[in-house]
């Protein structure tokens, strides 16, 4: 049995598969490009610890919204004609996805796999102390047409049924449940509010998890990029990195949307593709103005949550913009006109040159399912493609690709998420 396993990335993916690999007495060596841990597609995501939506993004209709978006600077989604030839079969998968049976299918497997990974998210706080701006309230979906709410809550009774509950609330009660809705109370047709979800800072998680695999005996490897993965007859033997190699018995790539570009020189095909998402993040003065609730609005694809005793993240919007990670003022603009209608008293605070601003690539696949277990290269596991989930799945993930190498039957089945389906 693998004794030695090294991590690659060092997202909070990278640094929970460590720590879950260290808890069971590996020797765990995490390597990852960056000087500090989490500083990529972790770095300032959305924050929300949200399984009972964490359904794919391609859901039924996704093909007239998207083409119904095309031209259209404001739209949540922006699909630029230049990306489609890079898209290719992938694309094609992805629409395909869309079909009711298969998303049903799909949301459902990730919803597991989500709340696995909260309970162990929990157990990890409560063993070791972990403090990351934690929230644990609850969070909040947002609907401005009662149509469009009352198709959201039959989606959704039907995805979470036997798995979890929502509560649907009338306008008033939303307002009364989150009092930073006041002044928008007369628009909205009312929310579904999810008590079991919670918030906080990605990056802060995971180098928590980080230093405490560490404190376990887990070696930290940054600032090295890897250049290469050696295979020797069928099995995993070593990564190449500056000035030399490092050996193990197994491997687990965790390195979000740059796994397709490791595995390609082995001829594995990985179909994993990034999409853009942009985040401001503002220090406030007036806590009192602060939202209570993560509160997510989805036609607009966006989120705006608390972040500790004064901050606020707002976070959204999906671009298939390749591996490119500029920020187009336009679309920041688009991401904060919609956060100041939502939050109008504090319109005049959530400017772009008062903000924290960052880009991240989300690596999705074409069912919305990642990708967890070990390929047809013996020794070498993947755990990646979580999509916008990454946060929400982290710690489930861990747990689950360190239970596979290890040799033992995971708690939650793992056939939704072999690599090779």
């Amino acid at each position: 049995m693998a004794r030695r396993v090294l991590v690659i990335g060092g997202g909070v993916v990278g640094a929970t598969t460590a720590l879950a690999l260290a808890e069971r007495d590996f020797e765990v060596t995490l390597i990852d490009k960056r000087d500090r841990l989490a500083d990529d597609t972790s770095h300032a995501n959305g924050g929300g610890v949200t399984p009972l939506h964490s359904e794919p993004w391609n859901g039924p209709g996704l093909a007239t919204s998207l083409f119904s978006y095309l031209g259209r600077g404001d739209a949540p989604w922006q699909l630029p004609l230049g990306s489609l030839p890079s898209l290719g079969g992938w694309g094609l998968r992805f629409l395909a996805q869309s079909r009711s049976s298969r998303f049903a299918a799909n949301a459902r497997a990730n919803i597991r796999l989500g709340l696995y990974s909260l309970d162990r998210m929990r157990a990890w706080r409560s063993r070791y102390g972990f403090e990351y701006a934690q929230t644990t309230a609850g969070s909040m979906q947002l609907y401005f047409s009662r149509p469009a709410l009352d198709r959201a809550l039959t989606t959704r009774r039907r995805l979470i049924e036997g798995l979890g509950e929502v509560e649907p609330l009338a306008a008033d009660e939303a307002v009364a449940r989150e009092p930073a809705l006041t002044p928008v109370a007369e628009r909205l047709a009312g929310a579904l509010f999810y008590s079991r979800h919670e918030s906080g800072d990605a990056a802060r998680f995971a180098r928590c998890a980080a230093a405490e695999a560490e404190r376990q005996g887990a070696q930290m490897r940054l600032g090295k990029a890897v250049s290469r993965i050696v295979c020797d007859q069928g099995r995993f033997k070593a990564v190449a990195v500056a000035g030399g190699s490092i050996e193990a018995d197994a491997c687990v790539i965790a390195a979000g949307p740059e796994t397709p570009r490791l595995l390609a020189p082995l001829g594995l095909r990985v179909p994993i593709r990034p999409v853009r998402g942009y985040s401001a993040s503002f220090e406030l003065d007036d806590a009192g103005a602060l939202p209570k609730l993560p509160l997510l609005d989805t036609a607009r694809r966006f989120v705006t949550l608390r972040l500790g005793e004064r901050g606020l993240r707002v976070a959204g919007l999906a671009d298939f913009a390749g591996h490119r990670r500029a920020i187009p003022p336009a679309r920041m603009d688009v991401l904060l006109d919609s956060a100041r209608n939502l939050l109008p008293a504090l319109a005049d605070r959530l400017t772009p040159a008062a903000g924290r601003l960052w880009a991240g690539l989300r690596p999705v696949t074409p069912d919305g399912r990642a990708l967890l277990g070990e390929t047809r290269i013996g020794g070498l596991y993947l755990n990646a493609g979580h999509g916008p989930m990454g946060w929400t799945m982290a710690c489930g993930s861990a747990e689950l690709i360190a239970d596979l190498v290890l040799a033992r039957s995971p708690a939650i089945d793992p056939a939704p998420f072999r690599p090779a389906r």
